[in-house]
């Protein structure tokens, strides 16, 4: 009895190592990209000249302006740090909104776009720039924007909950709900793009296809604390989320409020997503591939999947940065672009190898 006692002890020791493994790998690689990511660009530097000037700025030595290297000195640290950390934020967010979403939701398509998250922040924000109604200041990382991108973003998911009883709960007619609701949204988006000027109608397209062009160090603060914040909050629930695999009515029976936890974890994620969307805009996959290809590793677990979502998704997301940057053209691809062209056939790969067990 003492022996299987100490071999279950081992074997689920080696079950915990293979899963922090992954997770560590997944850093790793982050980090490696993000090296990677300081000297791709239209300046081309070597690796070493990049590392360089990122850790002596960060030391505090900062060349002479007038000096031959405060060109790449800036390029690196004001242009290339900035849109690497954010697309090392942005990832893992957008990541964790998937993989929980899936989870509350039951159902493997549920993500930011699928349950209108995306399209609702993307009319909010369209609103405050080509109508100007907005709470805060106008532009792109303005206050007003964030809000509205907040707000709008949100009325999906009070409307797939709200529809919740006419649908007798099922997950399906959930996620249905959600894509007719999303594309509600979009329809009248396109209805105020279609009264707009040209440059107007530009910056709201580049939201779009989601771009990580404009991002500056103003922009990672704000972004990052909502995202540690929502972190903080759902990792402790994990075991909660576990739960409901189960039908709504045995969760219940076991103490757990079914509809209650739902409602808290799309508040939260519709907030991750929608001030991600409200900087860079619409940026598509990461939400819906990276939990898949979590789960086929290490299982549903949320204690694990919810950080292997975030490290996967942030090396995910820089990586199709770095690519968008290294393309030949006369100025850098969307990286939503990237993104949907390398999510997509992954997609079609993990639906046509899905395992059962998996769900």
């Amino acid at each position: 009895m003492a022996s299987s006692v100490e071999e279950l002890k081992q074997e689920y020791g080696r079950y915990t190592f293979r899963k922090i493994l992954f997770i560590i790998i997944c850093i790793c690689l982050t980090v490696t990209m993000f090296w990677l990511s300081l000297a791709v660009g239209t300046r081309q530097l070597s690796l070493e000249e990049s590392l360089n000037l990122f850790i002596n700025h960060l030391m505090g030595n900062i060349p002479d302006h007038d000096s031959n290297i405060w060109y790449d000195d800036n390029i690196v640290w004001n242009y290339r740090v900035p849109r690497a950390l954010f697309a090392i934020t942005a990832g893992a967010g957008l990541s964790v909104a998937g993989a929980v979403m899936q989870g509350v939701m039951k159902n493997p398509l549920a993500d930011p776009y699928t349950t209108g998250v995306s399209s609702g922040a993307l009319l909010g924000a369209s609103i405050a720039i080509v109508l100007g109604f907005s709470l805060g200041g106008s532009g792109i990382a303005g206050a007003g924007v964030v809000i509205n991108a907040i707000v709008f973003a949100m009325l999906p998911v009070v409307a797939i909950v709200a529809m919740g009883p006419f649908f007798r709960k099922s997950p399906a007619s959930l996620i249905l709900a959600g894509v007719a609701v999303s594309y509600a949204f979009s329809s009248l988006t396109s209805l105020l793009l279609v009264t707009t000027d040209s440059s107007t109608l530009a910056t709201v397209y580049h939201w779009q296809v989601g771009t990580l062009t404009e991002v500056s160090w103003e922009s990672i603060p704000p972004v990052l604390a909502v995202q540690v914040v929502g972190l903080a909050i759902l990792f402790p629930l994990a075991n909660k989320i576990n739960l409901m695999a189960l039908d709504d009515k045995d969760a219940k029976s076991m103490g757990l409020d079914s509809e209650k936890l739902r409602m808290v974890c799309l508040v939260i994620l519709s907030v991750m997503a929608a001030i991600i969307i409200c900087y860079v805009g619409v940026i598509g996959f990461v939400g819906l591939v990276i939990p898949h290809m979590v789960r086929i590793v290490l299982g549903s677990d949320n204690k694990y999947l919810i950080p292997a979502s975030a490290a996967l998704g942030a090396a995910f997301l820089l990586t199709c940065d770095v690519i968008s940057r290294s393309i030949d053209v006369s100025s850098s691809i969307p990286v939503g672009v990237v993104t949907s062209f390398i999510g997509a056939p992954i997609f079609l790969a993990l639906i046509i190898r899905e395992k059962k067990n998996v769900w």
